[in-house]
This record gives C-alpha cells, structure tokens and sequence, in this order.
C-alpha cells in the first residue's frame, strides 16, 4: 500500500469519525428524510472526493461538499457544518502552501455561524487542520525516508559493482605480474645460464677432442669449462635468492595483512607495530605469533568489551616478544580457558611462554627464544 493511500485512508477514518459525532449530536433535532438524505449525499460527495484520480474533478467534488454543507446546515441543523472543515482543508490544500493560510481558510467560516456552534467549529476546525498537517509532515519525512532508503541501495549497489571490479582488476594485475615475472625469468636464465652452459659444453668438447694429441690444452680447456660452470652455477643460485623473498618480509605482510582483515571483519580499532631485526624470526616463531595473535584478538572481541587492540612484535637478544593488549574492562582474576592454554601450548614446543594479565585492560605476551639461546 503506497504512502498516498494510507493516508487517504486516514483521513476517511477521522471524517467518518466526525460523521458519527455529529449525526449522534444533532440526529434527535434534525431527523428526517430530508436529514437521512443529505448525510448520504454527503458521504457521495467525499467518497467522489477520495475516489477520483483527477484532480480538476477532486477539487470541485470538494467544492460541492462545502457548499452542500453550507446550505443544509442553514435548513437542517447547524452543527452539520462543523464537518466541513476537513473539505475546506483539502480543498485549500490544492493550492495553498502555507500552514498559516490553510489555516486561516479552515476557520474563515467561524464568523459566520450561529454562536452555539462556534466553538464546536473552532475546535473540530483546529483538531482537523493539526491531523492533517500531522499526516501530512509524516507522510513527508517517510518519502524523504524512502527517497534516503532508496538512494543508499543504489550507492551500495553501486559501490558493490566497483569493488567488483576493482577485485578483477587486482586478479588480472596479479595475472599480469606473475606473466612478467616469468617471461624476465626465462629471458634471465636463457641470456645469463644458458650461455655459460652452452660455452662450458664447447670447451669440454673441444678438450675432449685434444686429450689424446695436446694434453696440456685439453687441461685448459677443461678448467675454463669447470670455471664457467661454476659461474652459471653461482648465478643460478642467485637468481634463486632474489626470487625468494627474506622470511622477515612474509611474516611482517602477512601479520599485516592479518591485521587489516580482523579490523575490516570485526570493526576492532587494530594497529600493529615491530622493533628490532624482524629477520631473525623464524618461520616456526612467525606460525605461533600468528595464532597466538588470533586466538587473543578473537578473545578480545568476544569478551572484553573493547574498542581498540594494538599488536606490538619486537626482537630482543635472546627472544622475539609478540604482545596483543586492549582498552577493555580487564579481570581482576584471569581464568584460563581453551583459547589460553592453546596459546601456552603453542609456545611450550619452542620452550616459551605466555603471559596473561588482566589488571588494566587486557594482554597477552608470548615469548619465543631463539635456538642456542
């Protein structure tokens, strides 16, 4: 049901409403055929009012009403009068826009009625004038609502498709990286190993054919073959360790990117900082940070009451200390359920341990020494 026709319906229900107040009110003195007969043609005249989609023929079906009123309230009983100002106010409405002159013209009649039904008027005049101006703000503010509601589907619709595309974008970036990176690859190892291997293989050959007739040549030869393997060999290796990136940069990124997602996932206020030689961490240390970071964050979330965490890894001399505290309300006692003894068992297989303390807000330290140490 649209908004227009709810309060269409409204405004039929405060009328009929009227309509019995004042047929119970003025039925005893006034009643009749000619009494039945005009509060029927009346209820025609509004029915035609709230009916008719066009407009011209509304605002003459409400003129009729009034004048119709007018003139049986003169004949009848004047207190059938008192039901014209809801059609004044509609029909005003067509027009006017201001709520002081819709107003004003709801009560331009009082005046001119007898003085035992004036102050009926006024009031019924001044109660419909606020019921429609209430009905009518309030079917404003929920098209305004409608209007807001609608747009923000579009945006979200639209925000959607570009983040799509942005997500494609990336894939195909990505795509387009890694066939950069293979096709320099090849062209590396055909231009740099290739060659050396081809040119130690012409000098094994050659030295292969003077080993019976020039032995000391033939030695020669073999040396330069055994020196240029070698260089192909040093330079496979380091083609190999500048594709390999450092364990420091893996563990940072993903820690990073770990950090992001749980914020954008749980809207925890999240930062992450690092001290020290991150490249001394080593990949079975990076493994229980990262859970231990997890499952204490995860914990955060459900428990604590928080706003924000902060994430801070450091590198020590003889132990890496990855600590996860936050603004919640804390625990006086901490109790150590799955999630903790997970964490301490995690750490227990490196010979560390972790440290809980919950006296303002709450952290979780976790402290992995270094092999030897």
């Amino acid at each position: 049901m649209t908004g227009g026709r709810k309060q269409e319906i409204w405004i039929l229900a405060f009328k009929s409403a009227l309509l019995l107040y004042v047929v119970f009110r003025s039925y005893a003195e006034a009643g009749g055929a000619w009494y039945i007969a005009s509060i029927l043609f009346y209820m025609c005249l509004e029915l035609t009012t709230h009916t008719v989609r066009i407009p011209l023929l509304r605002n003459l079906a409400g003129a009729a009403t009034i004048l119709f009123l007018l003139s049986v309230s003169d004949e009848l009983h004047p207190l059938l009068f008192t039901l014209a100002p809801m059609a004044i106010y509609g029909l005003g409405a067509a027009f006017l826009r201001s709520p002081i002159l819709l107003f004003l013209l709801t009560l331009a009649p009082l005046p001119f009625l007898p003085p035992d039904a004036q102050v009926t008027y006024g009031f019924i005049g001044a109660i419909g004038f606020l019921f429609q101006a209430a009905l009518g703000e309030y079917e404003r503010t929920i098209a305004a609502q409608k209007q807001t509601s609608e747009q923000l589907q579009a945006d979200n619709l639209r925000l959607t498709k570009t983040l799509a595309e942005n997500d494609e974008y990336l894939k195909q970036s990505a795509y387009t990286i890694q066939l950069e990176e293979r096709s320099r690859l090849s062209q590396e190892i055909h231009d740099k190993i290739g060659h050396a291997m081809t040119g130690a293989l012409i000098q094994m050959e050659a030295a292969k054919r003077l080993q019976a007739t020039d032995a000391e040549r033939s030695a020669e030869l073999l040396q330069n073959a055994i020196t240029i393997s070698k260089e192909g060999i040093e330079t496979i290796r380091q083609v190999l360790k500048n594709m390999k990136p450092l364990s420091e940069q893996l563990g940072v990124n993903r820690m990073k990117l770990f950090v992001e997602q749980f914020e954008g996932s749980h809207g925890l206020k999240t930062v992450v900082t690092f001290a020290g030689d991150m490249d001394r961490i080593e990949p079975i240390h990076w493994k229980i940070i990262q859970q231990n970071v997890t499952e204490a964050l995860t914990n955060t979330v459900k428990y604590a009451g928080a706003t924000s965490a902060a994430i801070h890894i450091e590198v020590l001399r003889t132990l890496v200390k990855a600590s996860v505290t936050d603004n919640g309300a804390g625990a006086a006692k901490v109790v150590k359920g799955l999630g903790i003894a997970g964490m301490e068992e995690r750490a227990a297989a490196v010979n560390g341990q972790v440290i809980v303390d919950g006296s303002r807000g709450f952290s979780v330290t976790t402290l992995l020494p270094f092999a030897g140490a």
